[in-house]
């Protein structure tokens, strides 16, 4: 056999391992009731994002073999803004989000036509965009997030019994001591709100902008390298909070 063609392809090691002992252990925990802090669904809203764009790929495709796609967020910020008119007792915020929609696109390429036998050949490629995101919408809490305000800072007068008035010759006053001054300043931190990403779905609408015809000797074959991209966006979120939570000894 020659030299050129044996293959350096095979196993290098291979070892059979043995399954290793353990022991099982009960979780414990505390008895209730006890107060616990941990994390609150406040709401879980279905948002539906609208978005069109224009994609450009390298060079000029045959086919769109598959597009792969993954969403990503960027931001995910809630504003409380104040309470429901139709119904007083439940709060509302605004929630701004955004993102982009990771997309690989594998196209198929021509790098020669034969006319006389009607054959195209050429290579398989792709192209990968992030195509952005963003958008504003109204939440109506289930739970209403936790927020303290923090508060003025107040002025503490001190009493004094020995303090003289602008003659220094004169007698002594009674009253607030203009020497000293104290101050109170009262400053809550709140936990904020974040976001979990629970489910994406996307609809698409793929049109292909300005194909260019291969030729009468190829009727119904073309090639294009943009494509404008309607797609709509179904993003299913989770609006967190940790706030302290009273757990009785029935909670299970």
């Amino acid at each position: 056999m020659d030299k050129e063609f044996t293959c350096k392809a095979g196993i290098i090691e291979s070892e059979t391992l043995t399954e290793c002992s353990n022991e099982l252990l009960t979780p414990k925990g505390f008895n209730g009731p006890f107060v616990g802090k941990i994390p609150v669904v406040l709401a879980e809203p279905v948002i539906q994002i609208d978005v069109e764009s224009v994609i450009q790929l390298e060079e000029p495709a045959f086919e769109i073999k598959r597009i792969k796609k993954n969403l990503f967020i960027t931001q995910c910020k809630v504003i409380e803004t104040g309470f429901e008119h139709e119904c007083k007792t439940r709060k509302t915020g605004k929630l701004f989000i955004s993102g982009f929609v990771r997309k690989n696109i594998e196209f198929a390429t021509i790098e020669c036509v034969n006319e006389c036998k009607n054959g195209i050949s050429g290579k398989i490629k792709h192209t990968t965009v992030n195509v952005p995101f963003r958008c504003v919408t109204k939440v109506i809490f289930d739970v209403p997030p936790v927020m303290h305000a923090t508060g003025e800072t107040k002025e503490v007068a001190l009493f004094n019994d020995n303090i003289k008035g602008c003659d220094f010759c004169g007698q002594e006053i009674i009253g607030s001591d203009t020497c000293e001054m104290n101050f109170i300043h009262n400053e809550l931190f709140n936990e904020k709100i974040f976001c979990e990403l629970e489910e994406v779905k996307i609809f698409e609408d793929d049109i292909l902008k300005d194909p260019t015809n291969l030729g009468c000797n190829n009727k119904g074959e073309f090639t294009f390298d943009k494509i404008i991209e309607k797609m709509v966006i179904f993003v299913r979120l989770k609006l967190l909070q940790k706030q302290q939570v009273n757990i009785g000894k029935d909670f299970c």
